[in-house]
C-alpha cells in the first residue's frame, strides 16, 4: 500500500495541505504565547519572593518574546481564519452556526490577550512589582483561555458530544452492523412525526429519551453525513433518503413537505440538539476535551522549555567569564529552564500525553486502529518494538490482554449510505500514515526527554559538587528546539490527519465542507510561500531582538 497515496486520494487535497501548513505554522508561533506567558509569570514569582534583579531579567527577557511572538501569532491566526473561511465555507457556516459560543469567547480572550500583554510590555517600569505580577497573571490567562476555547471547537470536530463509538471494547468487535458508529441528536416532534420511525430503526437508529417538544435518538452517522451532504447540495425532501424512510400517512396530510428544503429540516435538529447538550457547553462536553486542552497547553510548555533552555545554553557557552555577574543570571536562567523543561514534558508525555491516548481508543477507535496499525497492509512497529500490541492495550485499556481494534475490520464504505457517497467520499478509513508519524513522535518525544534529565542532572545536581556542564550538551541544545517543533508537528499532523475523512467527526465529510471554487496551484503556493515568509520574519525578529542586545551586554563586555 501507498500511505501517501491513501492519504492523498481523500478529497480537497491541496488544500489540506494549504491548511495544514497554515494552521501548523500558526500554531508553532502560538505555543510561545502559552508558555513563554506562563514562564515569565513563574521567574517573577520567584523574583517577589528573593528579589534578586537576575529573575526580573529573566522575566523580561521572557516577556519581550511573549509580545513578539504575540504580534507574529495575531497575523497568522487572522490568515488562517481566513483561509478556513475561504476554503472550507461549509464547516465555518456550521461551526457559526451550531457551535458558536465558545469562537464569539474567544473573541473576548483575544481582547484580554492585547490589553494585558501590552499594558505589561509598556507598564513594566511604571506599574508597582505586585501589579505588574497581577497583569502578568492576566497576560498568560488570556492566551490559555483563548486556547481552551479553540481547542474545545477542534475536539468536537474529533468527537462530538454525544457519539458513540463502533468498537466494543470488552468484547474486541466492530459495531458497524448494528448501525454504529452513531451521533446524538434532538429531533423536533414535528420532524419526527413525518419519518418512518420502524424504518429509522432498522437502518440503526436508537430512540434514547423523550425531551420535551424534542425525540433524542442516536442516529448513523452514515446518515448524518448524508444529510450533511443534501443540505449543502440543495436537496429537497423529495430527492432525499428521506423520502424513502418518510411517514406516507404524513405525507399525504402535509403533501408541502416533499418541497421543503434538507437544508432547513437539518437546522431545525441542529439547533434543538445545541439546546439539549447545552449552547455554552456542547463543544467543552466533548468527551476528547479534558485530554485534548491539557496536552496542547502541555506542548506549548515543553516548546517553549526547549526553546528557552536552548537560547540560555548557547549564551551560557559564550559569556565572558570576565561578567561574573551576567554569568551568574544566564546560569540560573538555564538551570530554571532545563528543570521547568523536565517538568513539561514529564507531565506532558507521561500524564496528558497518556489522557490524549486513552480518549482517542474509546472515542476514535478507527484512529486508534491506524496508529496501532492492527493491519497485514503494512508493518506495524509495535510488532518490532517490545512489548507488541500488549503495551498499547495496557495503556489504552488498563489491560494488556485487551484486544486492540482492528484496521481490516473496518469497512471501507462505513460512513456511507448510499453507493455514490463512497464515490465521492473514497475510503471511511483513516490514512495508515499516521502510524510512522505517530511513532515518529514517541521516539523523539523520548530522546527530547532523556536529553532534559541529563541536562538537569549536570545543569543541578553536578553543579552543586562544583561539575561542569559537558560541551556536548550545550552544542546541540538548538537540534532540541528542531525535533521539539517537529514532535509538536506530528503529534497536530496525527490528529488532523488521521480525522478524514471527515472535517466534523460523524457529521460533515471533507467534501461537503470545501469550497466550490478551490483555488489554482500556483496561489497555494504563493500562500504556503506567504506563511513561511512570517516565521522567517518571526525567527529574524527573535535574533534581533532578544539574541542581538544579550551579545552587546554579557559575551562582549
Amino acid at each position: 500500500m501507498s500511505l501517501i497515496s491513501q492519504w492523498s486520494s481523500y478529497p480537497a487535497f491541496s488544500d489540506r495541505v494549504l491548511s495544514l501548513i497554515g494552521i501548523e505554522i500558526h500554531w508553532a508561533i502560538l505555543q510561545y504565547v502559552l508558555g513563554l506567558s506562563f514562564m515569565a509569570f513563574l521567574s517573577y514569582l520567584i523574583y517577589l519572593k528573593t528579589g534578586n534583579s537576575k529573575w526580573e531579567r529573566l522575566s523580561k527577557t521572557m516577556v519581550k518574546g511573549f509580545v513578539l511572538v504575540f504580534a507574529v501569532g495575531a497575523a497568522t491566526g487572522t490568515a488562517s481564519e481566513f483561509g478556513l473561511i475561504l476554503l472550507w465555507p461549509n464547516l465555518t457556516e456550521a461551526a457559526g452556526r451550531y457551535i458558536y459560543f465558545p469562537l464569539y469567547a474567544e473573541i473576548f480572550a483575544f481582547l484580554m490577550e492585547v490589553v494585558f500583554v501590552y499594558m505589561l510590555f509598556y507598564g513594566w517600569s511604571k506599574f508597582p512589582k505586585k501589579i505588574v505580577a497581577v497583569v502578568m497573571l492576566l497576560a498568560f490567562i488570556g492566551a490559555w483561555y483563548s486556547a481552551a476555547m479553540i481547542v474545545s471547537v477542534n475536539s468536537f470536530m474529533v468527537a462530538p458530544t454525544g457519539l458513540k463509538p463502533a468498537f466494543n471494547v470488552e468484547s474486541g468487535e466492530w459495531l458497524y452492523d448494528m448501525g454504529y458508529p452513531k451521533i446524538t441528536l434532538a429531533i423536533p416532534t414535528s420532524i419526527a412525526e413525518a419519518l418512518n420511525i420502524t424504518a429509522l430503526q432498522a437502518l440503526g437508529t436508537e430512540i434514547i429519551d423523550y425531551h420535551g417538544d424534542s425525540v433524542i435518538a442516536a442516529v448513523p452517522v452514515r446518515i448524518t453525513q448524508r444529510l450533511a451532504y443534501e443540505a449543502w447540495n440543495g436537496y429537497l425532501v423529495k430527492d432525499s433518503i428521506l423520502a424513502s424512510i418518510a411517514n406516507k400517512t404524513y405525507v399525504e396530510a402535509h403533501p408541502d413537505i416533499l418541497n421543503d428544503s434538507i437544508k432547513s429540516l437539518l437546522d431545525s435538529i441542529m439547533v434543538k440538539t445545541v439546546e439539549y447538550m447545552g449552547v455554552a457547553t456542547i463543544t467543552f462536553k466533548s468527551p476528547v476535551y479534558p485530554a485534548s486542552i491539557l496536552h496542547a497547553i502541555g506542548s506549548a510548555l515543553t516548546v517553549s522549555g526547549f526553546t528557552a533552555t536552548a537560547a540560555y545554553a548557547l549564551r551560557l557557552r559564550k559569556a565572558n567569564k570576565i561578567n561574573k555577574q551576567y554569568r551568574e543570571y544566564v546560569s540560573a536562567a538555564f538551570k530554571f529552564t532545563a528543570v521547568f523543561t523536565l517538568i513539561a514534558i514529564g507531565f506532558q508525555g507521561f500524564v496528558f500525553g497518556h489522557e490524549m491516548g486513552v480518549s482517542i481508543a474509546h472515542y476514535n477507535p478507527e484512529k486508534f486502529a491506524a496508529i496501532e496499525a492492527t493491519t497485514d497492509e503494512i508493518t506495524a512497529l509495535t510488532r518490532i518494538l517490545p512489548g507488541g500490541e500488549k503495551l498499547p492495550a495496557l495503556l489504552a485499556y488498563g489491560d494488556p490482554n485487551a484486544p486492540l481494534p482492528s484496521y481490516d475490520g473496518i469497512p471501507r464504505d462505513y460512513c456511507a449510505l448510499l453507493v455514490e457517497d463512497m464515490e465521492r467520499i473514497g475510503d471511511c478509513r483513516p490514512p495508515l500514515l499516521i502510524h510512522y508519524l505517530y511513532y515518529t513522535k514517541i521516539g523523539l518525544g523520548l530522546a527530547l526527554g532523556l536529553y532534559a534529565l541529563i541536562i538537569v542532572y549536570f545543569a543541578v545536581i553536578r553543579a552543586r559538587m562544583k561539575g561542569e556542564i559537558p560541551g556536548i550538551l550545550l552544542k546541540i541544545a538548538p537540534l532540541s528546539v528542531a525535533l521539539v517543533q517537529l514532535v509538536s508537528f506530528l503529534g497536530w499532523a496525527v490528529r488532523e490527519i488521521g480525522r478524514k475523512p471527515w472535517t466534523i467527526y460523524g457529521i460533515m465529510t471533507t467534501d461537503v465542507a470545501h469550497t466550490s471554487n478551490p483555488p489554482s496551484q500556483p496561489v497555494i503556493i504563493l500562500v504556503a510561500t506567504f506563511f513561511i515568509g512570517l516565521l522567517a520574519i518571526l525567527s529574524y525578529s527573535a535574533w534581533r531582538i532578544l539574541w542581538l542586545p544579550g551579545n552587546k551586554q554579557g559575551i562582549n563586555s
